[in-house]
């Protein structure tokens, strides 16, 4: 008699941990707007205008105090800090981190020698010629940034939903609608440039919006991820909708800023929630997606902290960015103070 052996294999699943923390949203968040801006102010130093250099002043600023602090929100993200010379060490180009430690050390050194030169030209009145290659080697740098801030996500095969070269658009798109409310902002005094920036930034609301919905009903993998997702998923539903809320208050206030000068409280919370669009939309791509499963059926929990890989976190990179405001203008203002009274 032959007897039967039953082997029962059974597979167990844990659910994985969040490998991007919310400090990684914050460096995507600073670097994509620093990253346009600098575009921004090329573009308007290469024009010549005289009109248009208290424009690339205010964006170069902007630029500036964020691409300081969307490192350091990095940094934080890294789990292993001190390995951050083996990108140089051992180098592997195939991998789109690599490429990023590489340009944004680039775009910040560019940067900065982009805003020092501005700064001398406003205070000591003086101009160098380089600094127009400056500018083009700060937005050329910014473009490989954007590009690697982007790819970095949309490579990953693993998470359909990032798999898609929608996510740079969609980066770039929601970081450049937020830059015209900052300089409205930084402008604020100078109402005569609302009704442009305005323009500016309806437009680019409306391309935001173009995309989104080309990337949900497009038959890619991505695009049948995310309407899967919202099919099955109703927490999925209350953040599109959420988005769609923050989108369609910055379309409504930019468009009545077209036709009419407003105040600055008015610009205040018109900036305020383009840069809310800017940020959630980056939470949403960056955190909620890695609680998808990848190869199970388990939901990846995730208890947002309090400390500083949450809440703390987040309210200290933004109060870090605010104090370089404070920082930068205050000190060009002693350096003007200074020159004048000799």
């Amino acid at each position: 008699m032959n007897s039967q052996v039953t082997t029962i294999a059974e597979i167990m699943a844990q659910p994985q941990e969040f490998f991007w923390l919310p400090w990684a949203v914050q460096y995507f968040f600073f670097i994509g707007i620093s990253a346009c801006a600098v575009l921004y102010a090329c573009w308007q130093h290469w024009m010549g205008q005289s009109q248009n250099q208290r424009l690339e002043m205010i964006a170069v600023f902007i630029a500036i105090t964020m691409g300081i602090t969307a490192p350091l929100a990095l940094t934080a993200d890294l789990h292993q800090t001190a390995r951050v010379w083996h990108f140089y060490a051992y180098p592997t180009p195939w991998s789109w981190m690599a490429w990023g430690s590489v340009l944004l050390p680039m775009f910040t050194t560019f940067l900065g020698l982009y805003f020092v030169a501005l700064v001398v030209k406003q205070v000591w009145h003086k101009e160098f010629k380089a600094t127009r290659w400056i500018a083009l080697l700060a937005a050329l740098s910014a473009i490989g940034l954007l590009l690697y801030t982007g790819r970095e996500a949309s490579v990953i095969r693993a998470r359909p939903i990032w798999f898609s070269w929608w996510v740079p658009v969609l980066m770039f798109l929601s970081a450049m609608q937020a830059l015209p409310a900052l300089i409205s902002l930084g402008a604020r005094r100078e109402p005569q440039y609302q009704n442009l920036l305005a323009r500016w930034q309806t437009v680019t609301l409306l391309l935001l919006a173009v995309s989104f919905a080309l990337w949900i009903a497009g038959d890619t993998i991505s695009g049948i991820a995310i309407r899967e997702q919202l099919q099955f998923a109703s927490p999925g539903w209350w953040m599109l909708i959420g988005m769609c809320a923050l989108w369609l208050m910055a379309l409504i206030m930019s468009i009545s800023n077209m036709s009419k000068t407003r105040s600055v409280v008015y610009i205040t919370v018109l900036a305020l929630v383009s840069m809310a669009l800017t940020w959630s939309l980056r939470w949403v791509f960056l955190m909620e997606v890695q609680a998808v499963p990848k190869n199970n059926i388990l939901y990846n929990p995730y208890v947002f902290p309090l400390g500083t890989d949450g809440l703390q976190g987040l309210i200290g990179t933004f109060c870090l960015w605010i104090a370089l405001i404070i920082i930068f203008r205050e000190g060009i203002r002693w350096c003007v103070r200074r020159v004048q009274h000799g």
